[in-house]
């Protein structure tokens, strides 16, 4: 097993060596396949891949327990390797995002805003031909933003919130005006407030965009 995953992690951090790369790194540690009393950091490149056991260190990097982390590392090859096993050198580069793991925070926002919700209205637009959709399910948001299909991270502390993009379709329609709009919106909403319909606002409380719940 652990030369399959030796492998899985070669292929995805050594197919440009000597080359910076971003990745994800969970918020929790995982048995090191070359020692099991010793905990090493759990990676990956891609958010829907599946987590992969690193036993390098990665220079320069401070792991925090109960944050999803992502950053930028530099990816270089070691000249004489040592007798651990190790080939390549992992140095921390810069933090891009990092988000902390609250379950009960998800939870509790994913259980009131249960479904998909769409835009009805947003800021500059004076009436829209595409409404973007979006649904709420452990701690992530999906749904199609006028063109393309999207896939995002949310943290949540009270009444506040953030969204940071982290997959999306790159197909072309011939109007992208809704959703270069939607995407804006997400990237300056700072809180939230649901009454009869969900509202997002930016740091100086001007509404940025307004949902409807849809109908099952």
């Amino acid at each position: 097993m652990s030369r399959i995953l030796s492998l899985i992690v070669l292929l995805i951090f050594t197919s440009s060596c000597d080359k910076n790369k971003v990745i994800y790194v969970a918020s929790t540690l995982a048995d090191c396949e070359s020692n099991s009393t010793e905990k090493c950091l759990q990676v990956k490149e891609n958010q829907e891949d599946e987590w992969t056991v690193l036993n390098n260190d990665i220079e320069g990097f401070e792991h925090k327990d109960g944050f999803l982390q992502k950053i930028e590392v530099k990816i270089s090859k070691i000249k004489n390797p040592t007798s651990d096993g190790a080939v390549f050198n992992y140095k921390f580069i810069k933090l891009i995002f990092e988000q902390e793991e609250k379950t009960s925070a998800k939870l509790t926002l994913d259980s009131s805003y249960t479904g998909t919700w769409q835009v009805n209205s947003m800021i500059g637009m004076d009436s829209l031909t595409k409404q973007p959709t979006m649904t709420f399910k452990d701690g992530n948001i999906s749904g199609n933003a006028g063109c393309n299909s999207y896939n995002a991270m949310y943290t949540l502390t009270g009444d506040k919130i953030a969204f940071e993009l982290s997959m999306m379709t790159k197909m072309y329609c011939t109007d992208m005006a809704i959703e270069k709009a939607y995407f804006e919106c997400l990237s300056k909403a700072t809180t939230y407030k649901l009454e009869d319909k969900l509202t997002f606002y930016d740091k100086d409380n001007i509404a940025l965009m307004q949902c409807i719940k849809q109908e099952n």
